[in-house]
Parts: structure tokens; C-alpha cells; sequence
């Protein structure tokens, strides 16, 4: 085991110790912070529950994610390649990144309903626009001399953007998918604790409503999980497509 991965471990179990010693010392209230048996007795009493809520959140995340990926992707791509545009796309892009995406979510309610639809037209746009911006950028700072090198030795514009253009522009692509894949995640269960009939956002809120932290920081624990799982199967693409580029690069 790498040290950087003994220091994760070490830091997770001291804040763990350090949860048991809170509670049970009794420093904070117990609606504030809940002693881990608390959670325990949360799942056994609401676990299917929970479960059942995660699936749905789960789904909704997914979706996005196959819709914002690819759509974000491709835009970015295209208007990256378009060099007399790209700078003006560039320019509208992040001036629509910058508007707070919740004040669009009444309409997306009044346009799809509260189910599910809402919640991943939400968490789309909200993933849209970093991955994007990141991948334009990213095939703008290409070298162009790579471009005209490719060209030179008799590939065609598909060849030179898949070989040359998209893996020299994968850093900024793969950074983009990071930062839209938290903000789908985030959205989503936000949009759940806004208005919805499901998912662990909602179970969040409604049982916050009732004062039942110990359901609460069970459904904030299974959000956690869920980003934590989904950063790490990123990192994993992340290091594939490094590999990839590297083969690419020795090409």
C-alpha cells in the first residue's frame, strides 16, 4: 500500500475515533451530531427505505451523467475546433456557467413535473457547462504545428482530431468531467431536497423535518459514499486514458 494511501486510511479513522469521542463525551447535542449507533439504529429501522432512495438517486445521477458527458463533450470539441468562433463561444458559455443554475429549477419543475425528469434536466445543465468550457479549452491550446503534422503526413481531419487534437486535450477534458460529474451529483440531491417524491435527498429533508439526525447523516453518509465511489472510478478513467495518451504520444 502507497504511503499517500496509508495517510487517507489514518486521516479517516482519526475522524472516526475522533466522531466517538464527541458523542460520547457528550460535547455536542446528539440532534446536532448523532453518536454512530445512532446511525445503526437508523438503518435497521428505515435501511430499505434508504436503499430503495439511493437507487432512485442513483438512476437520476446516471442519466445525467450519460446525457452531460457526451453533450458537453461534443459542443466543446466542436467549438474548440472552430477557431474563428471558439473564443466567442468560449466568452457565452462561461457568462451562462456563471448564472446560479437553482433559480432555473422552479421552471424545470413547471416544464417536467417534480419526478425525476426535473431532477436530471437539472443536474444536465448543471454538468453541462464545465465540461464544455474544459474540453473547448483544452482543444484550443492544441498546437496547431501537431495539426499541420498530421495533415502533412496524409491523415484525414477525423484521424488528426481523434489521434492528435482529443488526446492532447484529454487533461483538460478529463478535469472537466470531474468538476461537471460533482456539480450533476450535487444538483441532483439539492433538487431532491427542494421538491421531489423520492431519492436521498428528500429522505434527508424529510426526515431533518422530523429532527431525526440520526436518518439524516445516514442519507448524508450514503451521498458521501456515493461521490467518493464515483471520484474514484474518475481517477481510475483518469489514469486509463493517461496510459492511453502515453501510448499515443509514443506513436
Amino acid at each position: 500500500m502507497s504511503k499517500p494511501s496509508l495517510i487517507r486510511y489514518a486521516i479517516l479513522l482519526a475522524l472516526i475515533a475522533l466522531w466517538f469521542l464527541v458523542t460520547a463525551m457528550e460535547w455536542v447535542k446528539p440532534i446536532q451530531l448523532p453518536p454512530p449507533a445512532g446511525l445503526w439504529a437508523a438503518w435497521q429501522a428505515d435501511g430499505s427505505r434508504f436503499l430503495d432512495a439511493f437507487a432512485l438517486t442513483a438512476a437520476e445521477i446516471a442519466v445525467a451523467i450519460l446525457i452531460a458527458w457526451p453533450l458537453g463533450i461534443g459542443i466543446g470539441a466542436v467549438f474548440g475546433s472552430l477557431r474563428a468562433v471558439s473564443e466567442a463561444a468560449s466568452a457565452i458559455l462561461g457568462s451562462l456557467f456563471a448564472v446560479p443554475a437553482i433559480i432555473l429549477y422552479p421552471l424545470f419543475i413547471a416544464w417536467v413535473g417534480m419526478g425525476p425528469e426535473s431532477k436530471v434536466l437539472f443536474g444536465v445543465i448543471a454538468g453541462f457547462f464545465p465540461i464544455a468550457l474544459n474540453t473547448l479549452s483544452g482543444v484550443r491550446q492544441v498546437d496547431q504545428s501537431y495539426v499541420t503534422m498530421g495533415r502533412a503526413m496524409g491523415a484525414s481531419r477525423l484521424q488528426v482530431f481523434y489521434r492528435v487534437v482529443l488526446r492532447l486535450a484529454l487533461p483538460s477534458v478529463i478535469s472537466g468531467l470531474r468538476i461537471g460529474t460533482a456539480l450533476i451529483m450535487i444538483s441532483v440531491v439539492v433538487s431532491e431536497m427542494l421538491a421531489s417524491f423520492g431519492g436521498l435527498g428528500y429522505m434527508i429533508a424529510y426526515h431533518r423535518t422530523m429532527f431525526d439526525t440520526g436518518h439524516v447523516y445516514l442519507g448524508i453518509l450514503m451521498a458521501l459514499l456515493t461521490v467518493l465511489t464515483v471520484n474514484w472510478l474518475l481517477s481510475m478513467l483518469e489514469s486509463h486514458f493517461s496510459k492511453w495518451q502515453e501510448r499515443g504520444a509514443e506513436l
